[in-house]
């Protein structure tokens, strides 16, 4: 394991571990949900949302923190996705003991499989991140009509959360995480997988759009065009543009890991597509 995925687990794992043991001591914690920082509570974008649609007005109380997220989303772009995300931290878990438990040329296969399935799946159907924006929308106007917390409920991030707090203050495991089952079978269908349907996640693109801070940029002077970046990165990096769409990058760095000459690297300010089009051809 590179020392970039050792400190992305870490990560993963306090913020697992700090949600269950914020329940154990009774603290209101739970994947940044609602998050109480003195007077200020800062709120997930899409629990802002969902509070304001079904409710047909405006939380105020929640307006400082929801800015502040939305400050911190410019600034980081999704990163919570890749470092922080319960739900992914969870995913990773099962991933690691279902290869652990099967033998590994079962384990192989069956990813060799999923892969190959995901693949003539989401080609058939085409769906992108687009789909993704109109899924969001969809559950928002359902949520703004019903009044009824779709977000809350099918979201993976609240889905894992409650699970661990109801494990840890009670012992028993939530009926409701058998909705898990959606994110793994709406993956098969996008062409990127479950970020695109994500409705945390996608909410967060759409508000991350304008980042171009701590962005992996591509320097042409070291690429030699291996594309190992690429084909490791989940968001499309492409070499040649020399930098990753804000809306889909999550700064896991899977990118500068692969990258055998370095030539990955995390800009603090990521210069202008113009800047990069002229480096590139020059």
């Amino acid at each position: 394991m590179t020392s970039v995925a050792r400190w992305r687990g870490i990560v993963h794992a306090a913020v697992f571990l700090a949600i269950g043991a914020a329940a154990f001591v009774g603290v209101p914690f739970a994947g940044c949900a609602y998050l109480g920082i003195g007077t200020l509570r800062l709120v997930c974008p899409v629990g802002f949302v969902e509070t304001a649609l079904a409710s047909h007005s405006v939380p105020w109380g929640l307006v400082p923190g929801f800015l502040v997220m939305c400050v911190l989303l410019v600034l980081l772009g999704r990163a919570y996705c890749a470092w922080a995300c319960p739900a992914s931290f969870l995913g990773m878990q099962v991933r690691r003991l279902a290869v652990r438990l099967l033998p590994g040329g079962i384990s192989r296969g069956v990813g060799r499989w999923w892969r190959a399935l995901g693949e003539r799946v989401s080609a058939r159907v085409g769906a992108d991140r687009g789909d993704g924006v109109a899924l969001l929308l969809g559950l928002a106007a359902g949520v703004a009509f019903f009044g009824w917390p779709a977000f809350s409920v099918v979201c993976p991030v609240g889905v894992v959360s409650r699970g661990l707090i109801e494990a840890v203050t009670h012992h028993v495991l939530r009926a409701d995480l058998v909705l898990l089952v959606g994110p793994i079978l709406l993956a098969l269908l996008f062409r990127k997988g479950w970020k695109c349907a994500c409705p945390v996640g996608t909410l967060r693109g759409l508000l991350a759009a304008p980042n171009r801070t701590l962005v992996p940029v591509v320097r042409a002077d070291a690429c030699r065009g291996c594309m190992r970046c690429a084909r490791v990165c989940p968001a499309g990096l492409d070499p040649e543009a020399g930098a990753v769409d804000p809306m889909l990058c999550s700064k896991c760095m899977r990118c500068m890991d692969a990258c055998p000459t370095d030539a990955v690297r995390l800009a603090l300010v990521a210069p202008s597509a113009l800047a990069r089009s002229e480096r590139h051809a020059g």
